[in-house]
């Protein structure tokens, strides 16, 4: 969540116009690919073993991610990611092109995060409440993994007008707060794909709630 001074940071940037909120949901098949049994043979190994949670079943959509793109001049608002629960939380992961990104350890184990194809980054073991930067050129998306445990994937997207994030639940909706009025271009992305769009304008003085978006076939971002 914001502090006051980044909220007041980001009004100022926006010619002091108020910040406002856009609701919305995703609809479709938004789960993640199952694994094949190689792969989640090594996960329940090191579950049986004590590296890793166990996972519950569940209609997992941490594999999507809500955008927001257009003219803004503030740091990128509710861009977070990390480690949590023994994998990318979320795994798709979006930054403004020509920043770094920082990937955060919320498990209690060492992570060793692992970007291909993108040059010049070394992967490096990240322990417990420790983070990694990754740098963002234009290009991309890049795969994202896990050197110490093979089940952890993900996607980092390389966005140049980036504005925000938002976390798809597991029944499809999601939130961005903190958005300064204006137009945007709204972005679903789904693994390495980009799978809806639509143009949305944010109005002064109350919440922008958008109709339901279908997923669809990928796309150019």
């Amino acid at each position: 969540m914001l502090g006051t001074g980044c909220v007041a940071a980001l009004l100022v940037a926006f010619g002091g116009a108020s910040a406002e909120s856009i609701e919305g949901s995703v609809r479709g098949n938004t789960s993640k690919q199952a694994s094949d049994d190689s792969s989640q043979q090594d996960y329940y190994w090191k579950v049986w073993n004590g590296a890793l949670p166990e996972l519950p079943d569940k209609d997992d959509r941490s594999d999507v991610l809500a955008v927001l793109t257009g003219k803004f001049t503030g740091p990128p608002i509710g861009c977070k990611f990390g480690f949590h629960g023994g994998g990318l939380d979320p795994s798709t992961v979006a930054a403004r092109s020509g920043t770094t990104v920082r990937i955060e350890n919320d498990d209690a184990f060492t992570h060793e995060l692992s970007v291909k194809g993108l040059a010049g980054f070394t992967p490096l073991e990240s322990g417990p409440s420790k983070a990694r930067a990754i740098p963002v050129p234009v290009g991309g998306p890049w795969e994202l993994g896990d050197r110490i445990y093979g089940h952890v994937d993900g996607y980092l997207h390389s966005m140049r007008e980036l504005v925000a994030c938002a976390r798809v639940t597991p029944g499809g909706a999601f939130r961005f707060e903190n958005v300064p009025p204006g137009p945007y271009s709204l972005r679903i992305l789904r693994g390495a794909e980009q799978v809806a769009t639509r143009r949305v304008t944010v109005p002064a003085g109350k919440t922008l709630k958008v109709e339901s978006l279908s997923m669809s076939a990928s796309r150019r971002k």
